[in-house]
């Protein structure tokens, strides 16, 4: 196979495995030529410093125009996937200069491929942001507010453990109290956690109710925590909540890995 066929086929499956990880933007061609590259890039199949796919290559089948494959350059230069170079072509970017709280990085990233040291990276950045914004949301929030968070935990426990539903009732809860907080430069980085929290929670699979229960009582209590206005509570909690998040993710991502002869996208 041509180095040319090679790369399409890298392109493919790992725009397919981007697909699995979560929402993406709205499904236009622009979108799909984006993530394309980025996921070329982003798995490997690209290296730092080759030329990016060109019109030819990411067009499933058949090229696309000269402006909406522009366009997508444009896009993923702003994240830091692309850098051009005068006389020598657009090409992929070094990963020391992708930004990774960007929630389609994030995204693309985790769909690649990532390891255990990345993953305890993001949690420890959870442990940083959510504990504070759990505190602060109890101090801050409105009566709606709080009604909001009591009926995502109502639809967590009527939905079955991990199932879409359920998951959505989940990270309605954590949009939520990050609103909650009152602070916007905080709220910004709820893409990161949402993210983060959507690929671990898709990973999920065999957990009957009894095996979901500390979760959802972890998650009860920092409700609880929040409708009394107890910050130093809220805060708690929620350093333990996310503690365990870590260890379950781990684990699941160990079983996986050791199943599947998972290859993360920095080896």
């Amino acid at each position: 196979m041509s180095r040319a066929n090679k790369t399409m086929a890298a392109i493919v499956a790992a725009s397919s495995a981007a697909a699995a990880a979560g929402p993406a933007h709205p499904d236009s061609l622009f979108s799909q030529v984006a993530e394309r590259i980025a996921m070329a890039i982003i798995s490997g199949a690209v290296a730092p410093g080759e030329l990016v796919p060109d019109e030819a290559s990411v067009g499933d089948g058949a090229p696309v125009s000269r402006g909406v494959h522009r366009e997508a350059i444009k896009f993923l230069s702003g994240k830091g996937l692309i850098e051009a170079r005068p006389k020598s072509g657009t090409r992929a970017a070094p990963a020391e200069h992708w930004n990774l709280l960007d929630p389609d990085v994030l995204r693309w990233f985790l769909a690649a491929g990532t390891n255990e040291t990345f993953i305890n990276n993001l949690y420890e950045l959870r442990s940083f942001i959510e504990p504070n914004a759990a505190r602060l949301a109890a101090q801050r929030r409105t009566p709606a507010q709080a009604q909001a968070m009591r009926d995502a935990i109502d639809r967590m426990s009527a939905s079955a453990p991990y199932s879409p539903g359920n998951i959505a009732a989940d990270l309605d809860f954590h949009e939520i109290l990050f609103d909650s907080c009152g602070n916007p430069a905080l709220t910004c980085l709820k893409s990161v956690v949402i993210a983060t929290m959507r690929w671990a929670l898709s990973m999920q699979e065999g957990k009957s109710s009894f095996d979901y229960a500390s979760a959802l009582g972890d998650h009860q209590r920092v409700c609880e925590a929040i409708a009394a206005q107890d910050g130093t509570r809220a805060h708690a909690v929620m350093t333990v909540l996310v503690h365990d998040a870590l260890l379950d993710t781990l684990d699941i991502f160990r079983r996986r890995r050791t199943r599947e002869g998972y290859r993360s996208a920095a080896e």
